[in-house]
């Protein structure tokens, strides 16, 4: 498996994730110079000072490195209805962004999160209009969409294609003509 570094807007990530930027620890005071003895007196005084979080690496003193849990944004989620999961990158690194194996595991976060988006859109559909023809074969039709309960509309691909209710039907199919027979009328005189 292989991660690489990308830097993204804040805005991308998740705040709850983020590390603290600093944190307090006791540090003592540094030994002062005693013009009396010539030499060093301890202070035990301590102060506190403000150091980066997660910053604890070797230093002068000799102190063990510390590495940090890193994590990338959330991925999309993985289905647009009835739950689904979101992944991310979580990786171990150093301070300057190395990749490290010495995180401590009890808080290394989640790589995996359930994302629910809302039940699946369905098809629904209105009454039928009126013919178009009242005989001769018309046309009539109605409106069917792929939405969600609370009316939220999606593109048709977003539910079962094959199940869509039909949008429009053949109507008044019998002939204008109900009954056709001659007709005759009177005879005309002949003029001459």
């Amino acid at each position: 498996l292989t991660y690489h570094c990308v830097i993204v807007e804040m805005s991308e990530c998740d705040p709850d994730d983020q590390p603290a930027t600093e944190q307090e620890c006791a540090m003592p005071q540094c030994p002062s110079r005693s013009s009396d003895h010539g030499g060093f007196s301890p202070n035990t005084d301590s102060r506190k000072k403000t150091v980066p979080a997660g910053r604890t690496d070797r230093n002068r003193a000799g102190r063990p490195q510390s590495h940090q849990w890193r994590t990338g944004p959330w991925g999309a989620c993985s289905s647009t209805c009835a739950g689904g999961f979101q992944r991310r990158v979580v990786v171990c690194q150093d301070e300057n962004g190395y990749p490290a194996n010495s995180c401590d595991e009890s808080t290394q976060p989640t790589e995996q999160r359930s994302c629910e988006s809302g039940p699946c859109p369905q098809w629904f559909y209105g009454s039928w209009g009126e013919c178009s023809k009242s005989c001769g074969g018309g046309i009539k039709t109605r409106l069917v969409a792929c939405q969600r309960p609370n009316g939220e509309r999606f593109n048709d691909l977003s539910c079962e294609i094959l199940d869509k209710p039909p949008d429009r039907e053949q109507c008044n199919t019998q002939s204008c003509s109900i009954n056709p027979h001659w007709s005759t009328d009177q005879w005309s005189s002949v003029r001459s």
